[in-house]
């Protein structure tokens, strides 16, 4: 799984934002999700865009459920908020 998911992040620092379905999905607010499935085993990398082409990965998880846990979103802007603050700050 881990080498899938490297694979996944080589390839959305090629694409960018424009990486998409079925590798990236936007879920909210600015908050993307990497995808990645290795047998029965379904594994996300949240992330989101900052100034110019940088990527910030913020939390994974392992998907237990058809939609993404709205906690593992809302970490992920907890994390963005704070990333936001001490580079901007």
């Amino acid at each position: 799984m881990r080498s899938k998911m490297d694979m996944l992040v080589t390839l959305l620092q090629e694409y960018g934002n424009l990486l998409q379905f079925p590798y990236s999905e936007h879920l909210a607010d600015g908050i993307f999700e990497l995808r990645a499935k290795f047998g029965s085993d379904i594994s996300r990398v949240l992330y989101f865009f900052y100034v110019g082409k940088r990527i910030v990965l913020t939390n994974g998880f392992v998907k237990k459920t058809q939609k993404t846990p709205p906690r593992e979103i809302e970490l992920a802007k907890k994390y963005r908020k704070d990333y936001l603050e001490r580079k901007e700050g």
